[in-house]
């Protein structure tokens, strides 16, 4: 095997290569976002601001679960992260799309 080559494993769809995969996606957040507690959103936040040098997020803005971040909008993220809440958000979003697509759940049946 060459250096750097990862073996072969069974292709994703395409929606699943826009969210890199980092710690976050291993044993220390679950891989739906609903499921997530106030620590795993510290936890996300904090890797979040770590790998996009973003400003430091206060955990003290996020003071919810997954579930709570399912109902925030674009605004309110940038509301309480103004630089960065967009990549926040959009982060949130692609992890909630593939977490939705692999548990075959639609928005019609939330």
């Amino acid at each position: 095997m060459q250096a750097g080559v990862l073996p072969a494993r069974e292709a994703p769809g395409p929606w699943a290569w826009r969210v890199p995969p980092t710690y976050c996606d291993g044993a220390y957040l679950p891989a739906d976002p609903r499921s997530w507690t106030r620590e795993d959103v510290a936890t996300w936040l904090r890797h979040m601001a770590s790998a996009h040098r973003l400003p430091h997020v206060p955990a003290e803005r996020f003071l919810m679960n997954g579930k709570a971040l399912c109902l925030m909008s674009m605004d309110m993220f940038l509301g309480r992260v103004p630089l960065g809440g967009k990549l926040l958000y959009k982060d949130f979003q692609l992890r909630l799309g593939r977490a939705m697509y692999s548990s075959g759940t639609s928005v019609a049946d939330s």
